[in-house]
Parts: structure tokens; sequence; C-alpha cells
């Protein structure tokens, strides 16, 4: 399974968002609050032995919610999850990291505000052995 798969399950196992945790895009007529995770940069450090097995993978989280202060609330959800390391499908997670974040509202076509927190999460991770 991949990181960001591993990851999603990770988040939707501890409640985060009541669930409702996406990779690359939530769906459409989905409501909120949501959870919606992309891989932004993926490099595969390597040494003249070969590829390293720990990775430090950016991962943009956004934290979608119809109030500034429930997006706020699901963001730090999610670190306080990113932030313990564990096994979720196959993956071992090490400690996250909070590189950046932002904020910013949305309004859609159908009506109201979505607020949303963006995280930055540098994720360290590596195969379960």
């Amino acid at each position: 399974m991949s990181m960001s798969a591993a990851l999603r399950d990770r988040l939707k196992a501890d409640g985060v968002a009541k669930g409702a945790v996406y990779r690359d895009e939530r769906p459409q007529g989905s409501t909120l609050p949501a959870v919606v995770l992309l891989v932004v940069s993926d490099p595969r450090p390597s040494t003249h032995d070969g590829r390293q097995a720990l990775r430090e993978t950016r991962v943009q989280v956004d934290c979608m919610a119809a109030s500034r202060g429930e997006a706020d609330e699901i963001a730090e959800a999610v670190i306080q999850t990113a932030e313990q390391p564990g096994t979720v499908s196959g993956v071992r997670f090490s400690r996250a990291f909070v590189d950046s974040s932002r904020t910013r509202s949305d309004k859609p076509a159908s009506g109201g505000t979505t607020f949303i927190t963006s995280l930055d999460l540098m994720v360290w991770h590596q195969p379960a052995v």
C-alpha cells in the first residue's frame, strides 16, 4: 500500500473529520467536514550503496469545514495523529512535522463558505519490516 493510502487509513481510524478523508480530491456532493491529502514531493534518497528505506514525503493536508474554528480543530487532530509513530497497512510512520500552514476560504457555486486550513506535513516513513 502507498504511504498516502496508509496515511488516509490512519486518519480515518482516528476519526479525523468524522472519517471523511480522501486522497487527491473530495468527491462531488460529499459533506463537510473533510480532509484531502495531496502528495507534493516524494524524493527517493539514495547513497552509493542504493536507496535508503527511510523517506521524507511532503503531504499537503487540506482540512475543510463550514467554520474557521472547525477547520482549525480538524488540522489539530491531523497533527496529533501524524506526530505519533505507528505502523498502518505495511507502512511504518515515524514522527511527522508541520513545515507550514495557511488558511483560506472558498465559496462554492452551491452556496455557503468552505473554510480551509492547509498544512504541509513532512511525513517520515518506510516500509514495515
